[in-house]
């Protein structure tokens, strides 16, 4: 492995130690994911199916559903069967649920701003303009390189 090689390794290492759940009020960042995207995938009603808050996500889903008891313990989230299905589960945002959402909203949007502004414009546009071409590269290597064998 190149020294470059080894330092990319060793940057993404320490990005993903960075514990950005210390900045937010009484949840994780994985919680805080989880009611953001029931919000993103509500229907009319306000209400998500479980199933497809668990699709749209890239986490396995007993870790989902015990996040989702977690929220609903703190009460940002209600639970209930869907009456016309009843192998559905609904879930929705209480409003406790919707102000905690816009308070974090708020801090990671400051956060942004903060990091952003301290790298200045011209350079995190480069480094997204870069990062977008690492991991379409990275993709199509691991494409090609995918396990053929049984697992």
């Amino acid at each position: 492995m190149t020294k470059e090689q080894l330092e990319f390794l060793n940057i993404m290492t320490e990005l993903r130690k960075l514990n950005i759940s210390s900045m937010l009020p009484e949840i994780t960042m994985g919680e805080f994911d989880i009611l953001k995207r029931i919000e993103d995938v509500k229907g009319e009603d306000g209400r998500a199916r479980i199933s497809c808050v668990v699709r749209s996500m890239c986490m396995p889903p007993p870790a989902i559903s015990r996040a989702m008891g977690i929220l609903e313990t703190k009460g940002y989230i209600r639970r209930d069967v869907d009456r016309r299905d009843r192998r559905n589960t609904l879930v929705e945002i209480t409003a406790s649920g919707e102000a905690l959402i816009k308070e974090v909203d708020a801090i990671m949007e400051e956060f942004a701003d903060a990091v952003f502004g301290n790298m200045g414009e011209d350079i995190m546009q480069k480094l997204n303009a870069y990062l977008r071409q690492f991991a379409e590269t990275s993709k199509a290597e691991v494409a090609k390189r995918k396990y053929k064998g049984n697992r």
